[in-house]
């Protein structure tokens, strides 16, 4: 199988963890291992389609840089998504691996035309952030699900995230303290 430069990808930026509880994990993996500070998000997506449809839930998310790679703790609250489909099948666990992009309509098109499926896309919105993401359909040979991900603050990209992370969870665990 020949490479496709539309499709390579950046460093490895993110593992992504499918969780019961997002609290106990955090807890444990400060505790544990000193991990941390830890952004809570809670929200649901603007905008999601699975599988050709649309539906909607709602998660909590958490994340923590560990060096240069963010580690993302997923809890589902209402509805049902494939991130509670894999929690059902196969407990908690890693759920994919993903990478920053810049570019995320012109590597989707390049997805598209590559013929590897999305399982999973979606829109998030929350005081100034958006992120576009795609789970691909990238489990028949490795196991492993990747996700695209692009982040922007009031329309611009997000360069320095593995700065304003850190910045934003020290926040955050002020505020909800």
């Amino acid at each position: 199988m020949k490479g496709n430069d539309k499709l390579k990808v950046p460093k490895l930026g993110q593992v992504g963890i499918v969780v019961r509880d997002i609290d106990e994990t955090i807890r444990y993996y400060r505790e544990a291992f000193g991990i941390g500070p830890w952004a809570v998000f809670e929200g649901e997506p603007v905008e999601c389609v699975e599988k050709g449809e649309r539906i909607t839930f709602k998660g909590r998310m958490a994340m923590a840089q560990t060096g240069r790679v963010e580690l993302e703790l997923i809890q589902i609250l209402e509805g049902r998504s494939f991130h509670s489909d894999f929690l059902e099948e196969q407990g908690e666990g890693i759920h994919h691996i993903g990478f920053f992009v810049n570019d995320f309509d012109e590597r989707l098109a390049a997805v598209k035309e590559a013929g590897i499926g999305i399982l999973h896309q979606g829109f998030l919105k929350q005081m100034g952030l958006t992120i576009k993401y795609a789970y691909l359909d990238t489990t028949a040979i490795g196991g492993v699900i990747i996700e695209l991900i692009e982040q922007r603050f009031l329309g611009l990209p997000l360069f320095a995230k593995s700065l304003l992370l850190p910045l934003g969870a020290k926040i955050a665990e002020r505020i909800y303290r």
